[in-house]
């Protein structure tokens, strides 16, 4: 098994105030409310949180690529204001471990310190259950420090950079993950590399299901244009050298 997975969740933490409130106006049993509850007030919590760190948790993987481990695919740190389990769960190869984290602080914080906060909930997830499996850190530790050299930009060239039919230029795309977005960019360059067009073409959701569809082939269309057609192959978004001048 290889680990090559990580993440962070917001697990539910039952409002029993809510939940009684639930109770007396819907007439429903504990369990139908709390399930109300999550649906009415959690669910979005958990999805925003999730979003907002998928960017470094995201970069984590793609610098860390995959370690050979016993049973672990996968690291789930679960965020939660108070901790009532120190184990480290397995579930299915999924290695699951409780940090304390308050999402009101984190809310209110802005983009470059909220980068810097996932980074810290997962390497502090991360020294808990490397400590507990008796794994070396230092591998976990060197990509932790990588991200923070790279100021905490998640930005990659998708695929190979490509050719125009004459030659005379090169394309690549962009693509730039976010807390908030998803940036996806095409870059026109001459063939000795200086770039000479840059433009945001989309933006989406901050997170891989999200944008991959997007990703399906860049194609030259002429030798000024090119596109970045999706995977169904039925829409797509380009950039023109001619337009630009």
């Amino acid at each position: 098994m290889y680990l090559k997975a990580f993440d962070l969740d917001l697990p539910y933490i039952i409002d029993d105030e809510n939940v009684e409130s639930i109770m007396k106006e819907e007439n429903c049993e504990y369990d139908d409310a709390t399930k109300k509850d999550y649906e009415l007030d959690w669910i979005s919590k958990r999805r925003s949180f999730r979003l907002e760190t998928r960017c470094i948790t995201a970069m984590f993987e793609r610098l860390f690529g995959k370690q050979k481990t016993k049973d672990c695919w996968k690291i789930l740190v679960d965020c939660v204001e108070n901790i009532s389990d120190e184990r480290i769960i397995n579930d299915s190869g999924v290695c699951i471990v409780q940090i304390k984290f308050n999402l009101d602080d984190f809310s209110v914080k802005s983009e470059t310190e909220k980068k810097r906060t996932t980074l810290q909930l997962l390497m502090n997830g991360i020294e808990k259950l490397v400590l507990d499996k008796n794994w070396d850190v230092t591998p976990f530790k060197e990509i932790a420090l990588k991200i923070e050299e790279l100021g905490y930009v998640n930005e990659w060239v998708w695929k190979k950079v490509i050719k125009s039919p004459k030659k005379n230029y090169s394309a690549k795309v962009i693509c730039q993950h976010n807390v908030e977005s998803m940036d996806i960019y095409l870059s026109i360059m001459h063939r000795d590399g200086t770039q000479i067009l840059l433009e945001k073409v989309i933006s989406e959701f901050p997170d891989e299901f999200a944008y991959a569809r997007h990703l399906g082939e860049l194609k030259w269309i002429s030798d000024s244009e090119v596109a970045l057609i999706d995977e169904d192959n039925d829409g797509m978004v380009s950039i023109n050298l001619e337009k630009a001048k």
